[in-house]
This record gives C-alpha cells, sequence and structure tokens, in this order.
C-alpha cells in the first residue's frame, strides 16, 4: 500500500447549471471537507447519492438547487475518475457545532420510470371507415404498437427513442427475438422496455450515470487486478443465495470499479475473474473505501 494511496486522496464535486458552474476539492490549503457515499447495483432504478460538503459560503449554498448536474470524482492524486453523475434531487444545510453541512442528493443519470404512453407518444386514433361517423377520428388508444413478426431490437429502438434515453452503448442483445403477434406498449414505457430486453436475454442498467444495456453476464474489462498491493483489505467472503455465489469484498476506494466491472482477483479466498454486481464507494471521516459484491 503507497504512501499516495494512504496521504493523495481527492475527492471533487462539480456542479454545473448552465449559468453556473462551480468545482468544489478536498487537496490544496483550501480545500473542503467532503463525504459521499455512492450506490451502484444492476438494476434499471436510478441509484440515488449521498454527498456532504462542509462550510460552503452561503452564495454556493443558494445556487445548488434541484435538478442542476453534478459530478463526483474520486481517487488519488494522478489517478482519479467519475464514480456518480447525475441531477441533484435535493439539498439541504444543516448546523452542526462550528460546521455549515450541505447535503446533497444525486440522482444517477435520469429517471424514466414514470413516463407513460400520452397523446403525443401513442399510436394515431383510427377513423370510422363507414356509417354516420364515416372519416372521423374515434378515440385514440393510450399504446403504441408493433405489427406481427416486428423484432426486438426495432421496439427497443423506438422505445428509448420515446423515453429520450442517451444510451451509453448500442444495445447487445443475447438474442433477437421476433415477436410473432406483434407487440403492445401500454402505461409505463420503461415497463415494457425491460420486458422486452429481459425476452432477449439481456438487462438494463445504469452505469456512471448512463443507461446499458448488455447481457446479465456481460461486463466491462476495466484491466485491473485487485489484490493486497493494488488496495485489497481482507480476505473475500464468499455468499450464495438462490441466483447466484460469489464474494463481497472491500478495497481502498477505487474508482474504476463499478456495475459491471470485470476485475482480476487475487488473494486467499478469490482468485479469478470476477464481475461486479453491486456496490458503494464510502468517503467519511478517515474511511475511504469501496465495497463490491462480485459474481
Amino acid at each position: 500500500m503507497s504512501d499516495r494511496q494512504l496521504f493523495g486522496r481527492v475527492k471533487k464535486v462539480m456542479f454545473d447549471s448552465g449559468s453556473y458552474k462551480a468545482t468544489y476539492s478536498s487537496e490544496g490549503e483550501q480545500g473542503l471537507e467532503i463525504r459521499f457515499e455512492v450506490p451502484f447495483d444492476d438494476d434499471s432504478k436510478p441509484n440515488e447519492s449521498k454527498v456532504e460538503i462542509y462550510n460552503l459560503s452561503d452564495d454556493s449554498v443558494a445556487r445548488i438547487k434541484r435538478g442542476i448536474l453534478c459530478t463526483v470524482q474520486a481517487g488519488y492524486r494522478g489517478d482519479v475518475g467519475v464514480i456518480a453523475s447525475g441531477v441533484v434531487s435535493r439539498a439541504l444545510t444543516r448546523s452542526e457545532g462550528v460546521n455549515k453541512i450541505t447535503t446533497v442528493y444525486v440522482l444517477e443519470g435520469e429517471d424514466y420510470s414514470r413516463i407513460k404512453v400520452t397523446t403525443k407518444t401513442a399510436d394515431p386514433a383510427e377513423k370510422y371507415t363507414s356509417g354516420a361517423k364515416k372519416g372521423q377520428s374515434k378515440t385514440q388508444k393510450m399504446q403504441i404498437s408493433f405489427k406481427a413478426n416486428t423484432k426486438a431490437d426495432v421496439i427497443i429502438k423506438k422505445l428509448v427513442s420515446v423515453l429520450g434515453i442517451k444510451l451509453a452503448s448500442a444495445p447487445k442483445l443475447v438474442r433477437n427475438k421476433i415477436y410473432k403477434k406483434g407487440y403492445v406498449v401500454t402505461g409505463l414505457i420503461l415497463n415494457n422496455l425491460e420486458e422486452v430486453v429481459r425476452d432477449c436475454g439481456s438487462i438494463i442498467y445504469y452505469r456512471r450515470g448512463r443507461l446499458v444495456i448488455r447481457p446479465l453476464k456481460d461486463g466491462f474489462d476495466e484491466r485491473f487486478t485487485l489484490q493486497e498491493s493494488t488496495g485489497l483489505l481482507g480476505s473475500p467472503e464468499p455468499f450464495e443465495n438462490d441466483d447466484s455465489k460469489g464474494y463481497t469484498m472491500k478495497c481502498l476506494l477505487q474508482h474504476r470499479i463499478t456495475t459491471a466491472s470485470v476485475i482480476d482477483v487475487k488473494s486467499k479466498t478469490a482468485n479469478g475473474r470476477y464481475r461486479t454486481r453491486k456496490g458503494k464507494h464510502v468517503a467519511s471521516g478517515n474511511d475511504f473505501y469501496t465495497e463490491i459484491e462480485v459474481v
């Protein structure tokens, strides 16, 4: 374990509202006390990170508002990376002794879970073809329909566009299912998107603030080996549940590790290549670590 890992810790929080841009850092004589807990996992619900910044000016506090962009970086001098990126969901300031602590909650990426089919996104209303109302529009159905024998990638592309999602990369599917009877989207659009993605053997999840569609077992090779000399703390603990088994482990904070990170592990109990399923980055007082579950 190097002195850089022990004493060269770096924490940065950046805000951007368009008209207001600011970076707060823990470095230097004017560095601020910054604490955070940044969770990550492989489901489609955005995680909420908690960031605490000590003793900001009144002007700075007033500018940190719901809806502005926030990025959190952490690491060590010469090796810093993004661990969270999203929008501020709320910001609260309290006094604690001589300190003024501003707690900022950051929602990872954007939350698409409440978007429903509307008149703008639904199929056009059908028209009467006979009778007194011939040529007039029927009541519009709140649905997006796809004809028989539509492939899943066509449906995914359409729903991603309707939701306004900017994927981190092109979707990767285990199989491109054909819906022989067609497919109808109603209600919450993301629920339908998740269903189609699952039908194709893949999952949809957030990774550093961006949504990804990939097979569950596929990961992102970080080209990183976690062992005692690179920050592994203690020995990995095995776990097993109904659908998976693997290890839980803790290391000095490592920004490279996040959802779907593929890492090599060398230890007394776990040795091999593993995919990160979930975890969290934590900075609080003297604590500066990453805790993960790998399979």
